[in-house]
């Protein structure tokens, strides 16, 4: 066995990976790193009793006492009904939690609210609330879908479940019937980095679909331009789409370097100017507001743990270990911090670098741009609504991302964390 330290990874557009998990085929460009299928890593020490606390605490509770996750009463289920973003945000960290601890109860919840969508999917593709299907302006809301495709992801990668590929492959027929200016509507002009990875995920486990490559052209073209500049300083939609020039660039055939370095520009351009304070993460207590980076703003619990799945993300298709060490300084920080120290029964909207008062009070003097109180830690599930519903994948991400698969046939142990995991390494089939 043969053990190396190494900063950064780079792979050859031209070279044969002898991984023996899913790499990118042609055209696509080649990545160093694949993630491992969930279960692979199995979490010890500190981060397993987080996990714990998880399980026990505010996300594996939450279907208990969310009137977003009344499952009779859910859009996501019955297309009569109506949902938006909670589901889809809590499923995708609840079922992977369930994943990664092999815990019987979450898994078998897990279970049932993906049986129940899988089995929802409509004739022309669409699939959640009818009422989605013309919300904004008569045209589809596909923001609030995409975080739900990474739960089907992570579940077909895990059970090998045979309904998955052709219920995306139907999905994404329908978005791409549709005209393009409905990429630039809602949240998820923004926020096309999640499906872009979706697509690149299924395009590999799938053959005779390049038509899903010419998608995510036509996506990236009509969407938001993270090119250039920063669209938006909204904290969540930056810790999300930060990172879509550098997915597309797998894309872009022959390679174009201007699509990955974007992404770093992004990068600096917002941690240079709110980004510090310590704990990993920048001033964006909503939106980030000249004048407002010290140390006495924040960053949503959303935002934390968005940024966290951009920095693993970008750790696979880029072998920089910079993206690591952000990662690491966020998850030993700024995101236990979001969270009440004991059994993690509440969060907090906003997470401060120096905050010494969680209290349940609206700030007076313009501290953050939001006039509602947001540091006290509670439950709110109507007054932290996304954060409470969406934190759920930092832990369950952060133990599945420990460990990758290598483009040559090895492991690399990317994130650091007390663990064990079980993979194919080696030549030919490879050795477990």
């Amino acid at each position: 066995m043969q053990i190396q330290i190494l900063n950064r990874i780079t792979v050859s557009s031209n070279v044969t990976s002898t991984s023996h998990y899913h790499q990118n085929r042609a055209p696509l460009q080649p990545v160093p790193f694949q993630k491992l299928p969930p279960g692979s890593v199995k979490p010890d020490g500190w981060l397993l009793g987080q996990l714990r606390l998880q399980i026990n605490g505010l996300n594996g509770k939450l279907s208990e006492i969310s009137d977003y996750l009344v499952y009779d009463q859910c859009g996501w289920i019955d297309p009569t009904k109506t949902a938006w973003e909670e589901l889809p945000y809590w499923l995708r960290g609840f079922a992977d939690l369930g994943f990664v601890t092999g815990d019987p109860d979450t898994l078998a919840l897990a279970h049932r609210w993906i049986d129940g969508i899988l089995s929802s999917q409509q004739s022309d593709g669409w699939f959640g609330p009818n009422n989605l299907r013309t919300s904004l302006d008569g045209v589809p809301d596909f923001w609030p879908a995409m975080p739900l495709l990474n739960a089907f992801c992570s579940f077909y990668d895990c059970m090998n479940d045979e309904r998955v590929i052709p219920f995306l492959l139907k999905y994404f027929q329908f978005i791409n019937q549709q005209p393009v200016s409905v990429y630039m509507r809602g949240w998820g002009a923004v926020r096309w980095a999640d499906n872009i990875d979706t697509i690149i995920w299924l395009y590999n486990r799938t053959t005779d679909t390049d038509w899903l490559l010419d998608l995510i052209r036509k996506i990236h073209m009509n969407s938001a331009d993270w090119i250039t500049g920063l669209p938006t300083w909204h904290n969540v939609n930056i810790a999300q789409g930060f990172r879509e020039p550098a997915l597309y660039s797998l894309v872009a055939n022959p390679p174009d370097p201007r699509f990955l370095q974007a992404t770093y520009n992004d990068f600096q351009m917002v941690f240079n100017q709110y980004g510090q304070f310590p704990g990993g993460g920048f001033a964006g207590d909503e939106n980030c507001r000249t004048g407002y980076g010290d140390p006495r703003q924040g960053l949503e619990t959303c935002g934390i743990v968005e940024l966290m799945h951009s920095f693993e993300i970008l750790t696979r298709i880029t072998g920089d270990c910079t993206w690591v060490d952000h990662c690491e300084t966020l998850a030993f920080n700024l995101l236990p911090a979001a969270f009440d120290p004991f059994v993690a029964r509440g969060t907090h909207y906003i997470t401060c670098a120096n905050c010494i008062q969680l209290d349940d009070q609206a700030k007076s003097q313009q501290q953050f741009q939001n006039n509602w109180a947001m540091l006290s830690y509670k439950s709110g599930v109507h007054q932290y609504r996304c954060c409470t519903h969406n934190y759920g994948m930092g832990w369950p991400y952060y133990a599945e991302e420990a460990w990758l698969a290598t483009y040559d046939g090895g492991l690399c142990a990317s994130l650091y964390v007390s663990s064990q995991v079980t993979a194919l390494v080696g030549p030919n089939t490879g050795t477990q």
